[in-house]
C-alpha cells in the first residue's frame, strides 16, 4: 500500500465519520425544537411513557432531559471527544428503540396539528430515524475505539492495562496457578 492509497483511505474515513456525525448532529439538534418546546408529539411519546413505567414526571421532564443529552452528544461529536459523543448517541438511540419496540408507545407515531388534534401518523419516520441514527453511532463508536489517535481507544486501552492484567509478583494461589508445582 503506497502513501496516496493510504492518505485516500483515511480521508474516506474521514468524510464517513464527518458525515455520520452532521447526520446525528442535524437530527438531534433538529428534533430539540419539539422537545424544548413541549410540542404534543413529545407530550404524546413521554406521556405514553410516564404512564407505562409509573415515573410520572417522566411526562413532564423527560423531554427536557432526553433533549438536553441529544444538544451534548451533537455538540461532542465535533471535538476530540467524538467517540464519547457517540457513545451518547448509541446509549439515546437504543433507549428510543427499546421504548418503541417493547412498550405501549409502538413504532407509528401520531402527528397533531398547531390545536393539539391528531392529524395522522408517521408511518413509522421517528422509529426509523432512531434506527439510522443507532447504526451510524455503531459505526463511530467502532471507527473511534480502533483509531490511535481516538479518545475510546486510548480509554479502553487505559481501562484493559488496569483492570485486565494479570498482578505480577503474586504468590500463593493454586496447584494449577503455579504450574502444578506444590
Amino acid at each position: 500500500m503506497n502513501i496516496t492509497t493510504t492518505a485516500n483511505s483515511r480521508l474516506a474515513l474521514l468524510s464517513l465519520a464527518g458525515g455520520l456525525s452532521l447526520f446525528i448532529a442535524f437530527i438531534f439538534v433538529q428534533s430539540l425544537f419539539f422537545k424544548f418546546t413541549n410540542s404534543y408529539e413529545t407530550q404524546f411519546i413521554f406521556g405514553t411513557l410516564a404512564g407505562w413505567s409509573g415515573f410520572t414526571w417522566f411526562g413532564a421532564y423527560g423531554g427536557y432531559l432526553i433533549g438536553t443529552a441529544e444538544l451534548i452528544a451533537a455538540v461532542l461529536l465535533f471535538t476530540r471527544f467524538h467517540g464519547v459523543g457517540a457513545v451518547m448517541a448509541l446509549g439515546i438511540m437504543t433507549g428510543a428503540i427499546f421504548f418503541h419496540l417493547f412498550t405501549p408507545l409502538g413504532i407509528v407515531m401520531p402527528e397533531f396539528n398547531a390545536a393539539g388534534q391528531m392529524i395522522g401518523t408517521d408511518g413509522g419516520l421517528l422509529f426509523g430515524m432512531a434506527c439510522l441514527i443507532w447504526i451510524s453511532a455503531i459505526v463511530l463508536v467502532v471507527r473511534d475505539s480502533r483509531q490511535p489517535q481516538g479518545f475510546l481507544y486510548h480509554f479502553l486501552h487505559r481501562f484493559l492495562h488496569r483492570f485486565l492484567r494479570q498482578p505480577q509478583g503474586r504468590s500463593g494461589g493454586t496447584e494449577a496457578d503455579n504450574g502444578g508445582a506444590v
